[in-house]
């Protein structure tokens, strides 16, 4: 398998290589110091033993005295004195060895040297060098011992047991914990697998650590990518419907707008007036429809209406708004009015974006309105920091439960589809999307006796540079301020 052959190979071999230093390590420097050690507690008592046996006979000898026992061990004796008191002597052949005498120089009570034949070439197995007297013939000890084949040979066996231990330690160590790892593994790479899938299995991973938090991390994956699709299907099945709904409230006013221009070709000049009428409305309707649908587009792909800190002067928006919708409202004897102040009130919001709002509103009242009826856009300051725009009407209206839902996309109450079939709702919902996103509030209530109230308030805003510049440059009034 290929988890097998790659991390478990690597981690067993990285295991084995490590175990195997570490052991030969700790060995090295563990029999050196043991043997050192014993070394030098079994040099003290056969130095009492010796010195009792053979005390007289080295002290008499002061041209030097040595002694060799059946095992082999030679003991050389110098003198302290002239060996220590003067650098340099005894450093011939004779002498005892240098690098002894150099660190019992610097206070080492008993230097040891151990020799091994891997590494060096030395006729000796060790040397150790104590010092008995402050000075004399027999006043400073070098111990000298051969090599020891045989024990040389155990350790290279205890060492050679050393390692396999070690590489059976490892082996158990990768069976105890690589294996689960890798089994796991295993899990985690199925389930990843079919993520978002009907046939997604969780790992169900419930150890508190890096590969837990991963099962637990996949698992919360997968169930965002679910309600991500189910919310994406949702949408599709919406969008799906609306586009349906706009071929339909399409297909209404062409087939109407055709039908008017075929039948004014052919109908006497009485006539004419009413065709046009019609013609007129359903031109404007389908200007505001492909304006809503294109604004619709850019609030559906998040288009913030604030970047960029965008000024529009309200009054000014209102005026072009009433006299673009005049001509509409006369062809069916209804009275469209403005009324907002002198002074240019700005307010914080992309111009394009909050025109078409104020177009959806006057234009629906408009076309829900009765014969003979009025429409009022009425601007006004609230305090000297906010502003409050209001639209009313006295057509049929609503009744409660209807007003609760205006704004939601893609409802029409069923007097208002009873009256005019052509809209899916689609104006009034941008307006709500549009004044939530800038911030500003929308509410709509009953106009008594009769009709809509259609309120937008929001905060006013600073006019921009170039306004204020025009203004100081002394550039004309502005236009009157109330249309009808």
């Amino acid at each position: 398998m290929k988890l097998w052959s790659g991390l478990a190979w690597r981690t067993t071999v990285a295991s084995l290589l490590l175990g195997v230093l570490a052991t030969l390590a700790a060995s090295y420097f563990s029999v050196r110091k043991v043997v050192a050690e014993s070394t030098r507690f079994s040099a003290r008592f056969f130095t009492e033993a010796m010195l009792m046996t053979h005390g007289e006979a080295c002290r008499a000898a002061p041209g030097g005295w040595t002694y060799t026992s059946p095992t082999g061990l030679t003991v050389v004796a110098f003198d302290a004195a002239r060996v220590l008191g003067s650098p340099g002597a005894g450093t011939s052949g004779a002498g005892p060895d240098p690098a002894l005498v150099a660190r019992m120089a610097q206070g080492e009570q008993e230097p040891v040297s151990l020799h091994f034949p891997l590494f060096d070439g030395s006729a000796w197995g060790g040397k150790l060098l104590t010092r008995v007297a402050a000075a004399g013939p027999c006043s400073l000890l070098e111990y000298r011992w051969p090599r020891m084949t045989n024990r040389l040979s155990e350790l290279r066996w205890m060492l050679l047991a050393a390692v396999a231990f070690t590489a059976l330690a490892s082996a158990l160590s990768m069976a105890a914990v690589i294996t689960p790892l890798l089994r796991r593994l295993r899990r985690l790479h199925g389930a990843a697998g079919g993520l978002g899938s009907p046939g997604y299995a969780s790992p169900a991973d419930t150890i508190a650590d890096e590969l837990g938090d991963l099962s637990r991390g996949l698992d919360a994956t997968h169930a965002r990518v679910l309600s991500d699709a189910a919310r994406i299907e949702a949408q599709k099945h919406a969008l799906e419907r609306f586009l349906s709904n706009v071929a339909h409230d399409l297909k209404t006013p062409i087939a109407s707008l055709q039908l008017a221009l075929e039948l004014a070709t052919t109908a006497p000049s009485q006539a004419l007036p009413e065709l046009l009428v019609r013609g007129i409305e359903d031109t404007v309707y389908l200007t505001a429809l492909v304006d809503n649908l294109r604004l619709a587009c850019q609030l559906g792909e998040d288009v913030d209406p604030l970047e960029g800190e965008p000024r529009a002067e309200l009054g000014m928006i209102v005026e072009r708004v009433v006299r673009r919708l005049g001509l509409l409202a006369r062809r069916k004897a209804l009275s469209v009015e403005s009324s907002h102040p002198d002074a240019e009130l700005w307010v914080r919001c992309h111009p394009t974006m909050l025109e078409q709002a104020v177009g959806n509103l006057v234009h629906n009242a408009i076309t829900h309105g009765d014969p003979g009826g009025h429409v009022v856009a009425l601007l006004e300051p609230v305090g000297t920091e906010r502003f409050r725009l209001t639209v009313l009407d006295d057509g049929p209206g609503l009744p409660p439960e209807g007003l609760g839902r205006l704004g939601e996309r893609l409802f029409r109450a069923p007097e208002a589809r009873h009256r005019d079939p052509r809209g899916s709702g689609l104006g009034v919902a941008i307006v709500r999307e549009l004044c939530r996103r800038a911030g500003l509030t929308l509410t709509f209530s009953a106009n008594a006796p009769r009709g809509l109230q259609v309120i937008i308030e929001g905060p006013r805003a600073a006019p921009p540079a170039e306004a204020m510049a025009a203004r100081a440059a002394g550039c004309p009034p502005p236009l009157p301020r109330t249309t009808g």
